[in-house]
C-alpha cells in the first residue's frame, strides 16, 4: 500500500510573482510594451544590482604654467611691530644690555692665558654674540640684543675662570 499525503498536509509554496518587489528606488519601473506577447515560461528576472559608487576618472595632468609668486616688498624699516612696553622698561632693558656687553668685553680682553681649541671657539662665539647684540641694539630690537648679551656674558664668565 502506498500512502499519498493529502493536499491539506503539504506545505503550499507561494507562486513566484512575475515582478519581484523592487528595493532599489533609483531605477524607473519596467513597463512591457503592449504588442509584446508575454510568456508564462519566462524565468524570473534577477533583481537589479545596486550601482557601485565609483571615483571619477582622473583628468590627465596637464602642466599649466604657474604664475610666479609675488615678490615680497622690501621691508619698511620705518615701521616695526612691537608690543606695548612702557618706555621705562625698554630703557631699563637697554641699560642692562649695555652693561652686560661692557662686562663681557672687559672679561674677554683680560684673558691672557693660552686657550685650548674649545676655549678659542667659545671666545669667537662670545665675540660673535657681542657683535650681533650691538647690531640688534642699533636696529631697535632690545629683547634680541639683551638675549645675545646674556649669552656672550655667560661665555665670557666661563672663559674668565
Amino acid at each position: 500500500m502506498v500512502l499519498v499525503p493529502t493536499i491539506e498536509s503539504q506545505p503550499q509554496a507561494e507562486p513566484p510573482s512575475p515582478n519581484p518587489p523592487d528595493t532599489n528606488t533609483n531605477t524607473a519601473p519596467q513597463t512591457v510594451p503592449a504588442n509584446t506577447p508575454q510568456r508564462d515560461t519566462q524565468k524570473p528576472k534577477p533583481r537589479p544590482r545596486k550601482p557601485i559608487p565609483r571615483k571619477p576618472a582622473q583628468q590627465p595632468v596637464t602642466e599649466t604654467p604657474k604664475p610666479e609668486p609675488a615678490k615680497p616688498a622690501p621691508p619698511d624699516n620705518s615701521v616695526q611691530i612691537t608690543a606695548d612696553v612702557p618706555r621705562a622698561a625698554v630703557q631699563s632693558q637697554r641699560q642692562n644690555t649695555e652693561n652686560l656687553l661692557r662686562n663681557s668685553e672687559g672679561k674677554l680682553s683680560h684673558i691672557n692665558r693660552g686657550l685650548s681649541d674649545g676655549e678659542q671657539g667659545m671666545l669667537r662665539q662670545a665675540r660673535n654674540y657681542i657683535a650681533q647684540s650691538n647690531q640688534a641694539l642699533q636696529g631697535g630690537d632690545i629683547e634680541r640684543a639683551y638675549n645675545l648679551a646674556v649669552k656672550a656674558n655667560l661665555l665670557a664668565n666661563e672663559l674668565a675662570k
